[in-house]
């Protein structure tokens, strides 16, 4: 990494803690600049202005979600044993600090402005689409019955997010230990799994 990637780095890691601590409204470019030990500069040079910098922070969040994006539908395999390693892979994201530092900022941001909530959800609106791509093979390959793979999707991780993320996001509460994040993997793959049995007896 040059130097100029260092304070690159440098002042996106003292953005994060800036808007978590005090909010993007409440952050000025002169506490984030003081915070990398950059001067105001330097700091203009690399983002121009805050919400250059909050959209560094959602391209970070992208990032992270991408390995869910990646992940295909196999037609050979057992349908739980994907369903587990796809539960898995997200509830290490949901279970990860800098995923969750990360989405708070954007929930708040997000919250405070109808206009800024716009602009960020057709940032993510791409991310989202592709998240169901897993469940539109599946669907496809007649794994799910009747359920409409979006609304299964949707169900889906809905249900994680639900014990995994919500509570820590909104009421700090803390991360799930690794017996709950286990119980919880193997109870959302079961209860969804019994819902398509059931759903293909209708």
């Amino acid at each position: 990494m040059g130097r100029s990637d260092e304070k690159h780095n440098d002042i996106l890691c003292a953005a994060i803690r800036e808007f978590c601590e005090k909010g993007m409204m409440a952050t000025t470019m002169e506490a984030i600049a003081c915070r990398a030990s950059v001067s105001k500069r330097t700091l203009y040079k690399h983002y121009p202005c805050k919400e250059d910098l909050l959209d560094a922070v959602v391209d970070l969040l992208l990032e992270r979600v991408e390995p869910l994006q990646k992940l295909a539908f196999d037609a050979n395999r057992s349908l739980a044993v994907q369903l587990q390693e796809l539960s898995q892979k997200v509830l290490q994201l949901l279970c990860d600090e800098h995923y969750l530092r990360l989405s708070k900022i954007v929930i708040i941001e997000s919250m405070r402005s109808e206009k800024e909530a716009t602009r960020l959800n057709d940032k993510f609106a791409d991310c989202e689409k592709d998240m169901h791509n897993w469940f539109i093979q599946a669907s496809e390959a007649g794994a799910l019955g009747n359920f409409e793979p979006g609304m299964a999707a949707a169900f889906f991780y809905g249900a994680i997010k639900e014990v995994a993320f919500w509570d820590q996001a909104i009421c700090w509460k803390p991360l799930l230990n690794k017996a709950e994040a286990e119980k919880l993997l193997e109870q959302s793959c079961r209860f969804f799994i019994a819902a398509i049995g059931n759903n293909k007896d209708v």
